[in-house]
């Protein structure tokens, strides 16, 4: 490396220590290009000259500790029990592990920050502000947090073991009030609204005419969900997502494993009639009471997803309006969410989740109209027939 001096100028705001009046200074500085000396000293020098902006102080040391039962379930839409389970589940994978560099941001405080920040509509201004971390550390750590939770999916989402699905499918069929047995889940889909993306954004555009990201889920009898797939656009129709479904590649490769026997997933009139997926008759004024009486009882076991849905988006009401600008991160950020729900489910009360399911409206991507039923429906013999069969075992 040469040793000839160079001329640097740097452009400085400094901020006057008796008026608070903005000031300028251009430095020029003598610089030889083999004098480590000078980095860290002009490095040291912009350090002090910064100014931390004013933030609430010790909210996490504080003012959370001294939270009651039903106010931290009130800010952070979950118990603190449910809450000292995620971190218990999140901090070893949140724990920085490179030794180099400036310390990171301890796990409790990303935790909280973030899931407040899934928790509430608020800007993350305002939420950086009131838990004394910058914007940018505060964005890392959501990157960071929702990161952790989409790989911990596989663990959290996962589908009943063999022994499980008996009794699942026991509660459905006192669900339906006329014993109709043999579901072991209940598939829907659900609009995430978001803003419209610089890239494809009529792709985005659902027929309710705003910007969306659909995220499918199957549910069982006590709104746990058992299979999340999320990131088509809101224009693709719920049976065409569904095909392309990591559920349905399995279901379809080892039916055994996921729907043994006679069981089987219900579904709205958007999905196809398949052995393992039975949506109810489509009513074009021809059907019979024994077809009227097969629908009315579906409909009472299909209840738990849209209960289900209300209550994700009840506790987590970003997702009332997902304002993300990187498209490629919302995905991950909704099945995050639907982990927390199914961590939540283990500890929060009866009574605190019904009243967050009776703040949300009715699903909104559950109708379908009658231009589209025929494209939508994909009748096969195997399916017709075995609804005809529990059809008719219900009378």
């Amino acid at each position: 490396m040469s040793h000839e001096s160079i001329e640097l100028f740097v452009m400085l705001d400094l901020m006057g220590s008796l008026n608070n009046e903005l000031r300028r200074k251009i430095v020029l500085i003598d610089v030889d290009s083999s004098d480590d000396e000078f980095d860290y000293e002009f490095i040291d020098r912009l350090r002090r000259n910064r100014v931390k902006p004013f933030r609430v102080q010790d909210f996490i040391s504080q003012a959370i500790p001294n939270f009651t039962h039903k106010q931290f379930q009130q800010h952070f839409r979950l118990s603190p029990t449910s809450f000292e389970r995620c971190l218990l589940i999140c901090a070893p994978l949140l724990q920085k592990t490179c030794v180099e560099g400036r310390k990171g941001s301890d796990e409790r405080l990303q935790l909280l920050s973030v899931i407040w920040l899934l928790a509430t509509p608020d800007s993350f201004r305002s939420v950086s502000d009131r838990f004394d971390i910058g914007k940018s550390s505060l964005h890392d750590s959501f990157v960071r947090v929702t990161t952790v939770l989409y790989r911990l999916s596989p663990t959290i989402i996962n589908w009943p073991e063999v022994e499980q699905i008996n009794q699942i499918q026991q509660n459905f069929g006192k669900m339906s009030k006329t014993c109709l047995n043999n579901i072991i889940g209940v598939i829907d889909g659900s609009y995430i609204p978001i803003p419209a993306p610089k890239k494809s954004a009529n792709s985005y555009l659902t027929r309710k005419c705003f910007h969306a990201i659909t995220l499918q889920a199957v549910c069982d009898d006590k709104l746990r969900i058992i299979d999340a797939f999320a990131g088509y656009p809101g224009s693709v129709g719920d049976r065409r997502i569904f095909t392309n479904s990591i559920i349905y590649e399995r279901i379809s490769q080892n039916k055994n494993r996921y729907a043994p026997g006679q069981y089987f997933i219900a579904a709205d009139k958007a999905y196809p009639i398949l052995e393992w997926c039975i949506p109810p008759y489509i009513d074009r004024g021809n059907l019979s009471e024994q077809e009227k009486f097969f629908d009315v009882s579906l409909s009472r076991a299909r209840q738990s997803i849209e209960r289900c849905f209300a209550l994700l988006k009840g506790r987590f009401r970003r997702l009332k309006y997902l304002d993300m600008k990187k498209v490629e991160l919302i995905p991950q950020t909704i099945i995050a969410c639907c982990v927390l729900h199914n961590i939540c489910l283990q500890f929060d009360d009866n009574q605190w989740m019904n009243n967050l399911i009776s703040e949300q409206q009715p699903n909104i991507g559950d109708d379908i109209t009658a231009e589209q039923l025929t494209c939508y429906i994909e009748n096969t013999q195997s399916g017709c027939m075995k609804r005809d069969q529990i059809m008719v075992s219900l009378t």
